[in-house]
């Protein structure tokens, strides 16, 4: 009688030494089962063998197949996956053949926060750290009682780039009130600051913080910003960016926007047409970049004390109203963030001006 246990195991090793498929080793059993009973026991033991060694990672079927005195795979014929298996009928190259080496995704020149910061202090001479503007805040209001009973408001742009100046000054005077929308302006209005105003702890003040944001990328590029998870800088601020393209067009003869009648994009409206009275500003100037923010915040200027002026009143007893406008600076991670201050002052619940902080 034919020992097929001995055949199996002599079979198993043979497919270590000839790596030989599955199914064609499932085939060639199949066969061998119309011969001898037996092989019904044999066959289970050489599925199982077959089947466990499968089931072992590559470097543990290597040590097996090493201390069995069989030759170990050359490492360029492991993982390779079913799903990237050539089709039957292509032409299979063979292990011996050298495999060529992976394609490196292209090198991308990432710059330097240095060079973000360098350019800073190049086009925005005077600007601070938020670390820097908001002790300089602090340090200037205390003695007109700010602190546990200051309502902070700001009006910043809603680019996710913008929120660290925020939680610096959360962190002085708590959870803020937020008055902006696109590009910085204070599009809550006189409603906006009533509500606010309401809000103020017994017997306390607020300060409202305010202006447009521009980015500079690793490589010194005013008006773009490195984000994160992408590759290429973009637009910093794409709103400003898209308005002062609108006001370009404008200049050239191209006919104004009308006036939406419906929300769906009435900001950015807003945005272009407020920004127009500065379109030959911006033609003229010697990067337009660089001067867009100082533009918009003369226009974001002259809407906040409208604003004031409208809803001073709304501030109850002795309250007063501080006002710390400038254009915030966006840079690459590994560098600060800043803000240029232009304007820093309190004023009365009835509007009029208290103390300017800043030297001309």
């Amino acid at each position: 009688m034919v020992n097929w246990v001995s055949i199996s195991v002599i079979g198993f090793f043979a497919f270590l030494f000839l790596d030989v498929l599955i199914d064609a080793v499932k085939t060639i059993c199949l066969r061998i089962l119309e011969f001898d009973d037996l092989s019904h026991w044999s066959l289970t033991i050489f599925l199982a063998l077959l089947l466990a060694y499968k089931e072992l990672s590559e470097d543990t079927q290597d040590q097996i197949r090493g201390s069995l005195g069989f030759a170990v795979r050359p490492p360029h014929t492991r993982e390779i996956s079913s799903a990237a298996a050539p089709p039957k009928d292509a032409v299979v190259q063979s292990r011996s053949a050298p495999v060529p080496a992976p394609t490196q995704p292209p090198v991308v020149d990432e710059g330097s926060p240095d060079v973000a910061m360098a350019k800073v202090e190049e086009v925005f001479s005077g600007a601070m750290k938020n670390a820097d503007i908001v002790l300089f805040a602090t340090h200037a209001l205390r003695k007109y009682g700010y602190g546990p009973t200051t309502l902070l408001a700001t009006s910043l742009c809603c680019d996710e780039v913008n929120r660290d100046l925020e939680k610096a000054l959360i962190g002085a005077y708590g959870d803020n009130f937020s008055m902006g929308g696109l590009a910085g302006f204070a599009f809550g209005g006189v409603t906006s600051f009533g509500a606010m105003a309401h809000h103020i702890p017994q017997d306390g003040s607020c300060l409202i913080v305010y202006g447009p944001h521009v980015g500079i990328d690793t490589h010194g590029n005013v008006g773009k910003i490195n984000r994160r998870g992408r590759i290429a800088s973009g637009a910093c601020c794409g709103s400003a960016a898209a308005a002062a393209g609108y006001v370009e067009k404008v200049r050239r003869g191209q006919p104004k926007a009308k006036t939406p009648k419906r929300p769906l994009d009435a900001q950015q409206y807003f945005v272009g047409s407020m920004l127009l009275p500065h379109a030959e500003r911006l033609a003229r100037a010697k990067d337009s970049m660089v001067e867009l923010p100082h533009a918009l915040y003369d226009v974001q200027d002259e809407l906040m004390l409208k604003i004031i002026m409208n809803g001073a009143q709304e501030v109850a007893g002795d309250g007063k109203i501080a006002l710390l406008g400038g254009i915030q600076i966006n840079t690459p991670a590994g560098a600060p963030d800043y803000f240029l201050p232009k304007k820093f002052e309190i004023r009365n619940n009835k509007g009029q001006l208290i103390e300017n902080f800043l030297w001309d």
